[in-house]
């Protein structure tokens, strides 16, 4: 299979985002605004914004919809990043979008001066999804809410997955601030279902909610999610609102904060099922969809001999989870962690919080990206923090003490690496 040509599009990657709407509408005016007539669940938050859309969207087969799905960043192929039940737009069909967009592109530069590479892929998939005559789209946030490109979208619903420290320097450095990012996703009298969210940020999203007059169900006053237990099949736990009572599902994703995501999801979906007049689903149906869900990076494990686990905990609220859940599900084993992250990120935060994991070593990588942190500060942080530095493909070629495991962790730019890496070892 030829592989898509990425080129012109890479000319666009920036390090840095250039926020605003104004090229994103101009854009896709020229392409007959794809996305006004595009029913589309808009999902923001700082952390599980993919495992939650992996549920909604099983969910939403279930009914024997078409649904689009628009995530990013990929970790297997770059055309990953657009599906409709679950297969990528093909690298045909990318392709020949690229050629299209390229060609108005380089007709109006004047007018889209500033285009980012997020921009015409986030333009590209509203195109495909509809051309493609979606039922719903599922559109993933990339940074922030207020004036990320996918902001641009005429949402039937929004969903708010957690708030947490992340790309501070561009979103703000406290929860409020973050929060009131996120918050401009919320559309006038448009529904709004939020996560475990910390209270004064959700007071923040509340008062937004409010002045928009968006209905809004929030985690544990609208929806609970209790009796949880971990398992090598997953997350189980109990389920309740208003709608539905469930005494006991599974995500097969690991870790504990996946079955808040479950719930959020469950909680969205039965939300889109009063809104368009459907029948809810059975128990028993939301645990055969659930079962189908594959999402990898997330707390998945490569290989078993030896133990490898990859997460793509990026930010310190994402990176305390993985600590949480190494530490509850594996604390008698001797862990062996290899971390490596991109620019944008709090890279000393989130080493000191792997610090805390029990039993552990710890190894700092770089990798080769233009997003990612230089070898030489990678280096320098591990002599400030008295920590191992290592290539990653030398760190994996290492022999272990049989029993212990490996975590790999970081980046999902990273992961993208590793992970195909690791497979092939495999076979």
């Amino acid at each position: 299979m030829k592989t898509i040509d990425l080129s012109w599009l890479i000319t666009f990657r920036t390090d840095q985002p250039n926020f605003g709407l104004e090229r994103m509408e101009k854009l896709l005016a020229l392409r007959n605004h794809p996305h006004k007539s595009l029913p589309v669940i808009h999902l923001a938050g700082t952390n599980g914004k993919g495992s939650t859309l992996a549920h909604l969207s099983q969910l939403l087969q279930a009914l024997g919809l078409k649904v689009g799905v628009f995530s990013s960043p990929y970790l297997i192929d770059y055309h990953d990043q657009i599906s409709i039940n679950g297969t990528s737009i093909s690298e045909a069909e990318l392709q020949e979008f690229l050629h299209s967009y390229k060609e108005v592109v380089l007709h109006h530069q004047k007018d889209l001066l500033g285009l980012t590479e997020f921009e015409i892929i986030t333009a590209i998939s509203f195109d495909y999804f509809s051309q493609k005559e979606v039922d719903i789209a599922i559109m993933e946030v990339g940074m922030g809410g207020t004036l990320d490109s996918t902001n641009v979208c005429q949402p039937i619903l929004t969903a708010i997955t957690t708030i947490g420290l992340d790309h501070v320097a561009l979103l703000g450095d406290n929860l409020e601030a973050i929060a009131e990012q996120k918050a401009g996703i919320i559309k006038e009298q448009i529904p709004l279902v939020t996560g475990k969210i910390a209270p004064a940020a959700l007071q923040v999203i509340i008062k937004r909610a409010n002045s928009l007059e968006a209905p809004i169900l929030s985690f544990e006053k609208d929806y609970q999610i209790k009796n949880l237990v971990s398992s090598e099949a997953g997350e189980s736990f109990s389920y309740q609102s208003s709608l539905r009572t469930c005494p006991q599902i599974t995500s097969p994703l690991l870790g504990q904060h996946q079955a808040e995501n479950a719930g959020l999801a469950l909680t969205i979906f039965d939300s889109y099922c009063q809104q368009e007049g459907r029948t809810l689903l059975s128990n028993e149906v939301i645990q055969q969809a659930f079962h189908k869900i594959r999402w990898p990076g997330r707390m998945e494990i490569v290989t078993y001999d030896p133990l490898i686990l990859i997460d793509g905990a990026h930010n310190p609220h994402a990176m305390e989870r993985l600590v949480d859940n190494l530490n509850s599900r594996y604390p008698n084993k001797t862990k062996h962690i290899l971390f490596s992250c991109i620019k944008t990120k709090e890279e000393t935060t989130m080493v000191r919080q792997l610090q805390n994991v029990h039993s552990a070593d710890i190894t700092l990588t770089s990798f080769e990206d233009s997003r990612a942190i230089s070898a030489q500060q990678m280096q320098k942080l591990a002599r400030t923090e008295n920590l191992h530095f290592c290539d990653w493909q030398s760190f994996l070629k290492k022999t272990f003490p049989k029993g212990d495991m490996l975590v790999i962790t970081g980046s999902l730019y990273f992961l993208a690496q590793v992970r195909p890496y690791l497979l092939k070892e495999k076979q």
